[in-house]
This record gives C-alpha cells, structure tokens and sequence, in this order.
C-alpha cells in the first residue's frame, strides 16, 4: 500500500496564529513584569490584531529571522522562539556582574523569579532587535548544529562554562514553552491539557481561530479521493497533539486519520525523555515520519529514531511539507517529496526547495491530486 505523510502547518493550516503566539511569548518574557519586565507599562491583555503583528514585527524582525530560521531547517515553533529568546536573554545578562550571571544560569534554581530578579538588576536597557540575525547567519544549519551553536555562543558571550540552560528542554526551554501553551490553548485549556498550573488568567486561547489554507470541502475530497485510491494516509506535524486534533476536529478532517497514525510535538517529546541521548529527535529528524508511517507506537520509538537511512521505497512513500526540515526527513527516509508554496515564505520558497531536490513542487495541497491520483 502507497502512503502520504502529511505535514500540518503550511499544508493545511496557516502558520500565522502560531507565529503571532511565538513572538508574544518572547515579547511577554521580555517585557511583562511577570518576568523580565523591560517594559512593565506594556500591556498583554485584549491585543488588537495590529499590536499583535507589530509585535511579530519586532521580536522577529518582518519575520527575516522567520524566514532564517526555517531556512536552517527548524520546524518547531518551541524551538525557534526560544532560540530567538535566548540571544535576547544573552544580551541582558552581559549587563549583569560575573556573580550573578553565574547565579542566574545555574539550571537547578532557574525559574519565573529569576526572570524577575533580572528585571530588578537590570536598568534601562534597550534591546537590537537585530541581534539574532547576527547570530543565525553564522550557524549551521540543522537543529541539533543550532542548539550546539547557541550553546558556544553564550559560553563565549557571558564568558561561562555553565550553559545547561541554552540547552534543548533545559528549565529555560520549558518555561518558554509552556508560555507559548498558554497563549495558544488559553490559560483554562492549559491548565486541563498540560495539567500545570497557569501563570496568567487572560489569555483566551488562539488555537480557535486557526486560518485552514484550502476550502474544508476540498480538502475532505481530496482525503476520502486519497484512500479510496487504497492510499495510507498519515499526520506527522511539529504541533503538540492538542493543538493538531482540536483544529482537525473543528474542521472535521480528524476521522480520515486513524490515531497511530497521527505523530506530533508531543510525541517526539515523549521519545526524547525515553530516549535522551538520542535527542533531538524533531524534524529535520525523520523520527515523526517513520513513526507515523510504521505506527506510534513507544515500544519502537528506538527503531524510528536510529535506523531511518532509505527506510522506504521511493515511489511508494509520499511526504508532503512546506518546509526544508520536511525536505530532508524525506529524502533521509528515501520518499518522494512533494512541497506546496503555503507556508510562511510562499512563493518564494520554490527556490530553496529546488535547490535541495524537490521531486515535486505544488502551489497548495489540493494540487497533489495530479501526482497522486
């Protein structure tokens, strides 16, 4: 039986909201009192969706640190947020004495009061919004070479041997990552989701105003057309499964998929606590595509994540993805690749999905029907 891997965002659904929500949650850090508090007067609460796209213009640049980060192949909106988050956070504390940077970095007593406690040692600083530009340009690309690049530049920056806290789900990592939850699922989903306490009570949630990238009708005929032509057919997203199955539901796509056949963030976080030395396991990894395409199933989450070299025959595998991390987890794997232009650089990806070996190029998902069927 043929099988299609489908990516989310950038397929099915726009990557806006969860862009927006990545650059509230660096800017919440940043500036809100609740944390580091460079700007205590700003205000978090009922965001117009002009301040908040004024703020996506800062923390990331017109999204030129966007584009940069995608094009060094990561996926993870956890990952780029704090990557950009922690060039920031390196900034800040070069303001601070050689004590208390050692002090703010030890991992094992980091946490929101840190983050309050720089605001109070810090004065008046103002932020290069620039800054992480800088930095990407000069990394290699793939995310286990960013983390380790991250990781040098703040040992060379603040000077230090401790570093633990620029690492991939070091306590900094998590505290970043569960912002981002709140503001997306609202601060009630969080606390019934993730079973951890909120830390706000205003943030209503974006994960329900998701943009769908093609008319609902269209793309329920193209799945039911998919496995009536006996295709197989299978989610792996970057999306923690919360954020995959609610949206899914909503739009009534989520009965076409069988559930071992849906690998998300959440998975792929599940696999790197079993499994820590083999992290990280997130795309440009292909861990998420042989899981779904074999079964998520944990007792093979070893398999998936150490035997992915020409896995599959070419023509009988089908990834289709937005971006070069999809790219490359394909072409590890041995699949055909198809890419539409829908995700964040548009047009202007066919470029750099030509350049890498795209088998196939498409304007939107609907448009696999002429490889396909």
């Amino acid at each position: 039986m043929k099988s299609v891997l489908f990516d989310v965002d950038g397929v099915f659904l726009s990557e806006e909201r969860c862009f927006d929500v990545s650059a509230l949650t660096v800017y919440e850090i940043l500036m809100s009192d609740a944390y580091i508090g460079l700007d205590p007067t700003m205000q978090f609460k009922n965001l117009s969706d002009d301040q908040i796209s004024e703020i996506r213009d800062i923390v990331f640049y017109h999204d030129e640190i966007l584009t940069k980060l995608k094009s060094l192949g990561l996926n993870s909106n956890w990952d780029m947020l704090f990557v950009v988050l922690a060039i920031y956070f390196i900034e800040i504390c070069k303001s601070l004495s050689v004590e208390n940077v050692a002090q703010v970095l030890n991992p094992e007593d980091f946490g929101q009061e840190t983050l309050q406690w720089i605001g109070e040692a810090v004065q008046e600083l103002s932020l290069n919004f620039e800054l992480p530009l800088s930095f990407l340009n000069n990394v290699k690309a793939g995310k286990e070479n960013i983390y380790q690049d991250l990781i040098q530049y703040a040992s060379s920056q603040l000077n230090t041997t401790q570093t633990a806290l620029f690492e991939l789900k070091s306590p900094f990592w998590i505290l970043a990552q569960e912002v981002y939850q709140e503001w997306y699922l609202g601060h009630q989903l969080f606390n019934e989701v993730e079973h951890k306490q909120n830390r706000s009570n205003f943030k209503k949630g974006y994960i329900y105003n998701e943009v769908v990238l093609r008319p609902v009708s269209e793309i329920k005929q193209l799945l039911a057309d998919l496995k009536s032509a006996n295709y197989h057919i299978a989610i792996a997203t970057g999306r923690p499964r919360t954020e995959t199955i609610v949206p899914f539901e909503t739009i009534g796509i989520k009965s076409f998929f069988d559930d071992a056949h849906i690998v998300t963030a959440s998975d792929v976080l599940s696999a790197e606590d079993l499994y820590p030395e083999l992290k990280p396991l997130g795309k440009p990894n292909p861990f998420s595509y042989l899981a779904t395409l074999e079964g998520n199933h944990q007792d093979r989450y070893k398999t998936y994540a150490t035997n992915q070299a020409n896995r599959v025959v070419k023509d009988e595998v089908f990834v289709v993805g937005d971006s070069l991390a999809d790219l490359l987890s394909a072409k590890k794997i041995g699949a055909t690749f198809i890419g539409p232009l829908t995700g964040l650089k548009g047009q202007q990806a066919r470029e750099e999905l030509v350049d890498y070996g795209a088998d196939f190029i498409v304007d939107h998902v609907g448009e696999i029907r002429n490889i396909l069927l």
